[in-house]
């Protein structure tokens, strides 16, 4: 069946991770991706080890389903070559430091001259306007300008980045938000436009409710200590495996009775310590000091699922072995197998949008550099004397 944006051709500039994970969620949902990189080397994602594994799974991750060309966009054959691929492209992704597809020659004004359709999708560090937009920017320096750096780190003496990249994430998935749009845009009102996000943008719509919470009430997220967790049943504590699950009990009075018989503490159902919200909030260190030796007589998934049967909110905290494994991720589609040509499959996180009718899916994994540029070019119409001559002259 075919995908969402089956037809559509984007040309793809973007390096690392705040762009190149925009064009594999659209890659994902059928988009065909040329990524375009330079013959030396390619994109610098490529020499990025996360692990000792016999895959790099940073570029695996940020770049399966494409295909990959290379390109000599200092040369003017290979400026050229771009341009023509341009010509019949639906949508062309950067995220180069401003100034850099101008000097190259590959930016909006000059494309939109041979193809005023063109969806151009730029995505920076900090927006394209401002006193600091030229400021180069890596996914720690966005968490720390958009205050996600300090939300975080709350109660801690000094801020502590998260693994994950999450600022890079969230500008990869606003430029995907924005090329959906503007492909959107141009089949309903046939224009062209160039479309521009950063991580700025990115991590500040991520944080919408509490930095909203702040402008319109003047209200901050205050920091949160477990033992001190004014509902000790909207708190997470360790079982006897070592294991630790997480309570979320909203409207913890409804809960109250059915929690103190699964605890086998039903004398303190009543007790005037506990016996409503209030007073829970007013004694929390007291109970949940005595909650975290109760929960240390049983394993993780047993308390789970004793709480499950009394309807009471409760999950598994589970790491990324489990999740890896997790039967409701797997049903999903949200952890899936990825074809490889060398490991036969790979893991890895799936699409978490289901179309029923246009479904996305991971089609094949990274390319190798250039592994496409000799496919891709003949489609263009370069015959096979044109591509060698391009490549003797370096510019392919």
């Amino acid at each position: 069946m075919a995908g969402p944006l089956d037809g559509i051709t984007i040309l793809d500039l973007t390096i690392f991770q705040n762009g190149p994970w925009a064009t594999v969620m659209l890659s994902d949902m059928g988009a065909e991706v040329i990524k375009v990189e330079d013959p030396a080397g390619g994109d610098p994602g490529r020499g990025i080890a996360t692990s000792t594994g016999a895959h790099n799974s940073y570029f695996e991750t940020m770049n399966r389903n494409k295909r990959s060309i290379t390109l000599n966009l200092k040369s003017d054959q290979g400026r050229a070559v771009f341009l023509r691929l341009a010509e019949k492209a639906d949508a062309i992704t950067q995220n180069f430091r401003l100034g850099v597809v101008e000097r190259l020659g590959v930016d909006y004004e000059t494309v939109r001259k041979i193809n005023p359709g063109i969806i151009y999708a730029s995505v920076t560090g900090l927006g394209h306007e401002g006193p600091h937009a030229s400021d180069g920017i890596f996914d720690s320096l966005g968490q720390a300008r958009g205050g996600f750096l300090w939300m975080n780190s709350l109660g801690r003496d000094y801020p502590e980045s998260p693994a994950g990249g999450i600022s890079d994430q969230c500008g990869a998935m606003t430029l995907a938000w924005g090329v959906a749009m503007g492909v959107i845009a141009r089949e309903r009102h046939g224009v062209g436009q160039h479309i521009q996000t950063s991580q700025l943008g990115g991590i500040l719509m991520l944080q919408a409710m509490a930095i909203n919470g702040y402008l319109i009430n003047g209200s901050l997220p205050a920091p949160k200590k477990r033992e001190k967790s004014a509902n000790p049943l909207m708190n997470s504590y360790r079982c006897a495996d070592g294991k630790v699950l997480a309570i979320g009990g909203v409207g913890p009075d409804r809960y109250w009775p059915a929690f103190v018989e699964i605890l086998g503490i039903e004398h303190l159902r009543d007790d005037e310590r506990f016996r409503d919200t209030e007073s829970r909030a007013a004694n929390s260190a007291e109970l949940i000091a005595m909650f975290d030796e109760i929960f240390l007589t049983k394993p993780r998934d047993e308390w789970v699922e004793a709480m499950r049967q009394r309807n009471i909110i409760c999950q598994p905290v589970l790491d990324y072995a489990e999740v890896a494994e997790d039967a409701q991720a797997r049903a999903n589609g949200y952890v899936t197998e990825v074809p490889h040509p060398e490991a036969g499959s790979l893991t890895e996180i799936g699409v978490p949008v289901h179309l029923p009718q246009t479904p996305g899916a991971p089609r094949r994994s990274a390319p190798k550099l250039g592994e496409h540029t000799g496919e891709v070019l003949a489609e263009a119409g370069y015959s096979p004397q044109e591509i060698s001559g391009l490549r003797e002259r370096g510019a392919i």
